[in-house]
């Protein structure tokens, strides 16, 4: 809960990668989100500018066991992956909700299939996201070993929403468990390079060191693991002209020029 108690494997790269490769992230897109969602390994999916280029990665279910294998977990009687008394077992914890706990289930059972052991929880929304220091389930505390939720930012620059994953930005007892940084993520690198991010006024740089970021978070460390880029849906009458949807900003941002069709 704290960064003084590092984890007691997921400090450990290898179990982080598999976590991520044995996730068919596609499977959850078509059945949960269908044409509203799109599986994504970057939380900076949007805009083109600071994507990843290529294709998110396939499951890998074989792979994620070899390497598993290579960093020393072995499967137990049980199947069951351990090394030096400690057991891949984890406590993956979201909100109420049907189509998270429609995802939860399809991950528990990957993640069986490469010998890790997955609790699942769900905790009513209201405590999930609620601020209240005194409660053992909001998504700040983090009393789990995984947790889902949605996150987005509203800007086409993303800085802000980086600056999230930040050192000083991690919930603890010290700040009454308020802070973006749920993963508990502390890096002096990243935080350098959120400074260079915030110092530059150059598009190309941003959006290269914004690159950078997200692939430390994702790609390179698997300190969180995406899963769905999630659309948002919007529609209007057919009567009602003037309306232009946005993805940045609210669905009323030119109100003043919508108008009646005649």
């Amino acid at each position: 809960s704290t960064l003084a108690n590092p984890h007691p494997f997921l400090t450990d790269p290898a179990v982080r990668r598999a976590l991520s490769m044995a996730i068919d992230r596609q499977i959850i897109a078509e059945l949960a989100y269908g044409p509203a969602g799109r599986a994504t390994c970057t939380i900076l999916p949007v805009p083109a500018a600071v994507a990843p280029t290529g294709p998110c990665a396939a499951q890998d279910i074989a792979g994620a066991r070899a390497l598993l294998d290579q960093a020393g977990w072995v499967p137990g009687a049980d199947g069951i992956r351990q090394k030096n008394g400690v057991r891949l077992s984890m406590l993956f914890q979201t909100s109420v909700n049907a189509v998270r706990q429609d995802e939860q289930a399809l991950v528990k059972q990957w993640w069986q299939e490469i010998g890790v052991e997955t609790e699942l929880k769900a905790v009513e929304p209201s405590s999930f996201f609620g601020s209240d220091p005194g409660n053992p389930d909001t998504r700040q505390k983090f009393y789990a070993d995984a947790e889902m939720y949605t996150d987005a930012y509203y800007l086409p620059d993303p800085a802000s929403f980086l600056n999230e994953f930040t050192c000083a930005r991690i919930p603890s007892p010290d700040t009454q468990w308020q802070g973006k940084n749920t993963p508990r993520f502390c890096d002096a690198a990243y935080d350098e390079t959120v400074r260079q991010l915030h110092q530059s006024i150059t598009p190309a740089v941003r959006q290269q060191l914004s690159r950078e970021l997200d692939a430390r978070l994702t790609a390179d460390g698997n300190y969180t693991l995406p899963l769905i880029h999630r659309g948002m849906v919007s529609a209007h009458v057919h009567t009602l002209n003037g309306v232009l949807p946005n993805g940045w900003e609210g669905q009323l941002w030119n109100v003043a020029d919508w108008s009646r069709a005649k």
